[in-house]
């Protein structure tokens, strides 16, 4: 019993050493914006990923990222083995909160109590809601931990990821919590991580030309519950909903983030893709195609919906 739990205490000391020093690297590089929005433009040439994209060092540190999440992972996962009282949870991108105190609530058999604890932990600098804050990862959680403690682990890697390295620049272009609010959008509306730039362009874009961003996901938000499906399917009569969430029937942002975006979405909206683009539909193998005006978009969409 004393070998095993040195050998916990040894497993979890090596993540602790290793998951430092992969996420001091991670923190190296500030998150800065091509945003003008003054001028109500994307500054193409200060793109991060126009930058880097084909070259070598692109492709290193694309391997890097990767490697690091699976090191992560597979060390936390060791030392929860290693430690059969810890247990090993991971937090996906784009869950919102009532999905994710469901999903926290299952692995770690909380009460009502602790879900409300969770829920209603307090808001992190003064926002309106703690959406969009819970930073999704993977936690080493101890036995019998509860909301409140879990919740502000959670916000506390996202101030480790995110606020550490939000340049003074930065938000004085963009607040965090407009960031957030598109990012949370990108993460549910995006095919993949490829897609996410030209999200973020597609929405500037209409923020830029006062328009509303009709935005699926968001009718989603509005609809979604635990007995609904938390990301239901759309049909054209949701469009008229009224909620403040509903972007199809209100111009601008929604109120808070819809779900909470991992940081690649937090840097797609901060530096979205320049484009002419104001509209955008998946095909069936969720490749997208945008254009730039709706005529165009309708073509797209009888191409390829069929209808």
């Amino acid at each position: 019993m004393k070998k095993k739990l040195l050998w916990g205490i040894i497993v979890i000391s090596a993540v602790a050493i290793i998951y430092g020093f992969l996420s001091s690297s991670e923190k190296s590089e500030l998150l800065t914006t091509n945003i003008d929005v003054v001028n109500k433009t994307i500054k193409e040439e200060d793109s991060f990923d126009d930058r880097r994209d084909g070259t070598f060092l692109s492709l290193v540190e694309s391997i890097f990222q990767n490697l690091s999440q699976v090191l992560r992972d597979d060390m936390t996962m060791l030392a929860a083995a290693a430690s059969p009282s810890v247990k090993f949870v991971k937090v996906y991108p784009g869950m919102r909160k009532e999905e994710l105190v469901s999903f926290l609530s299952q692995k770690l058999a909380w009460n009502d109590f602790e879900e409300k604890q969770f829920l209603n932990i307090a808001k992190p600098m003064d926002m309106d809601d703690v959406e969009g804050y819970y930073y999704p990862d993977a936690y080493l959680l101890p036995p019998g931990i509860g909301g409140y403690e879990t919740g502000k682990m959670m916000i506390n890697r996202f101030n480790d990821k995110v606020m550490t390295r939000y340049a003074s620049s930065t938000k004085k272009i963009i607040s965090v919590d407009v960031a957030l609010k598109i990012a949370s959008i990108i993460e549910r509306e995006a095919g993949g991580k490829n897609d996410m730039r030209l999200i973020s362009g597609i929405i500037w874009n209409r923020i830029f030309k006062d328009m509303s961003l009709d935005m699926d996901a968001t009718l989603q938000y509005v609809k979604g519950n635990e007995g609904n499906g938390w990301w239901p399917k759309i049909n054209s009569e949701d469009k008229f909903i009224e909620s403040p969430y509903n972007t199809y029937r209100n111009k601008g942002l929604t109120p808070t983030p819809i779900s909470n975006p991992q940081l690649a979405s937090i840097e797609a909206a901060l530096n979205p893709k320049k484009t002419n683009c104001l509209f955008y539909l998946h095909d069936k193998y969720r490749r997208i195609h945008c254009s730039a005006t709706y005529k165009e978009h309708v073509k797209n969409i009888t191409r390829y919906y069929g209808k």
